[in-house]
C-alpha cells in the first residue's frame, strides 16, 4: 500500500465515508463506487486497491454492520428526477404519496431521493443499497434501454418497477393496460364522428411511449381511419409539449379535430395553447389525455382522461416490495390493470356531424 494510502489511514475510525476511501486512494467518488460494485469499465489493478483500502478503512465492514444488526432497514428507496416540474410532477406527485402511505401500512418508510444529472443516478443506487440504508427499490418511468435495471438484477436487489421493459419476463413490475387504452380511447373519439385524430407521444426513450403509439395505431385501425404519421407529433410528457404540439398541428393547416395526448400534462399544455389562439374546446377541437391525475378535474375545461388509481398502484407495490424482499420471486408479482375512461367537458362531438 503507497504511503499516500497508509498516512490517510492513520487514526480513521471504522465508519469511513465513499469520501474519505475516494481521497484516500486518490480517485473520484464515482470511480470508486463502480470499482467496489464490479463495475466492468474499472480496471481490475483499480478495483484491487479499492477493496483494499475500503476494507482497511472499515467502509465495507461498517456499511453492512448497520444493516445486519437488524436484519433489514425497514426503507424503501424511489429515486426520482428533479427535472420533472410544474404539471409533468402531478402523477408522480400523487403516485409518492399513495406509495409512502401504503408502505407505512407494512411499517416500512420510503428513501426519496432526487438526482439531476442522469449520468450519476446508477451511482445514487450503488451508494443507498451499499451503504445498507434500503432493502429494496421502487423504479418509475421504465426506459427502453434501462441499465438501472441491469444493474439491480446483476446484485440480487429486491425491485419493483412501474411499468414493463423488454426485460419484463424476468423482474416484479406493475403496469397500465396503455395499449388498449389508447384503442380505447380512440373508438371513444371515433363515435363522437372524429376522424382525423391526431397524437402528441411521450418521451420515445421511455418503454411505455411505444405501447401508446401502438394502441393508437390499433384504435385508428377498428374504426377504419387511415393511419397518418404526420399526425403523430413528437412530445416528452411535459406541457410544453403539448403546446408546441399544438401549434404545429395550426401551422400545417390540417383538418384535424381531436388530439389524444400521452398523459394528462401534455394534453393540459394543448388545451391552454388552443386557448390562447382562439380555438374553442371542445366545439372546434376535442382534447384527451392520459393519467387521471386530480389536477386534470379542476381545469378548464375539465379534461377527458384515461384514469387509473395512483393510490391502488402504490397500495400493490407496497405489497409486492415487501414480498420481494421476504424473498418472493420477482416473477410471482406481475400485475396489468386496466385504464378507464372518464369523460369530461374537454371533448365533445365533432363539428361536422
Amino acid at each position: 500500500m503507497s504511503g499516500k494510502v497508509t498516512d490517510a489511514l492513520k487514526g480513521k475510525v471504522k465508519r469511513a465515508t465513499l469520501a474519505e476511501v475516494a481521497s484516500a486512494v486518490g480517485l473520484a467518488k464515482p470511480t470508486v463506487s463502480r470499482a467496489l460494485n464490479d463495475y466492468p469499465d474499472i480496471s481490475d489493478e483499480t478495483k484491487r486497491r479499492v477493496r483494499e483500502t475500503a476494507e482497511a478503512m472499515g467502509y465495507v465492514a461498517s456499511s453492512r454492520a448497520r444493516q445486519l444488526q437488524k436484519g433489514a432497514t425497514d426503507a424503501i428507496g424511489l429515486v426520482i428526477s428533479s427535472a420533472s416540474v410544474g404539471l409533468q410532477a402531478a402523477y408522480q406527485s400523487e403516485f409518492t404519496s399513495a406509495l409512502a402511505a401504503a408502505l407505512d401500512g407494512h411499517g416500512l418508510d420510503l428513501l426519496l431521493h432526487s438526482v439531476a444529472d442522469p449520468v450519476t443516478e446508477i451511482d445514487t443506487y450503488n451508494r443507498l443499497f451499499q451503504q445498507g440504508k434500503v432493502d429494496g427499490f421502487v423504479l418509475m418511468r421504465t426506459r427502453r434501454d434501462d441499465e438501472r435495471i441491469r444493474f439491480l438484477t446483476e446484485r440480487g436487489v429486491p425491485f419493483v418497477t412501474q411499468g414493463r421493459t423488454d426485460q419484463s419476463a424476468e423482474h416484479a413490475w406493475i403496469d397500465i393496460d396503455s395499449q388498449t387504452a389508447f384503442s380505447d380511447a380512440v373508438g371513444f373519439l371515433a363515435a363522437k364522428g372524429h376522424g382525423r385524430i391526431a397524437m402528441i407521444a411521450g418521451d420515445e426513450t421511455i418503454y411505455s411511449s411505444s405501447l401508446r403509439i401502438a394502441g393508437y395505431r390499433q384504435g385508428l385501425e377498428k374504426a377504419g381511419i387511415a393511419f397518418d404519421a404526420d399526425l403523430v407529433l413528437p412530445g416528452d410528457f411535459s406541457a410544453a409539449s403539448g403546446r408546441l404540439g399544438l401549434r404545429r398541428l395550426v401551422d400545417s393547416t390540417t383538418d384535424v379535430t381531436a388530439i389524444l395526448c400521452a398523459n394528462d400534462a401534455t394534453a393540459m399544455g394543448a388545451i391552454s395553447q388552443a386557448v390562447e389562439l382562439g380555438i374553442d374546446v371542445p366545439k372546434q377541437l376535442s382534447v384527451m389525455g392520459y393519467d387521471g391525475v386530480r389536477m386534470a378535474e379542476m381545469f378548464s375545461p375539465p379534461l377527458t382522461t384515461l384514469s387509473h388509481s395512483a393510490a391502488e398502484c402504490g397500495e400493490r407495490i407496497a405489497s409486492m416490495i415487501v414480498g420481494l424482499v421476504g424473498g418472493d420471486a420477482p416473477t410471482d408479482h406481475q400485475i396489468l390493470l386496466p385504464a378507464q375512461i372518464i369523460e369530461r367537458r374537454s371533448t365533445g362531438m365533432a363539428a361536422n356531424v
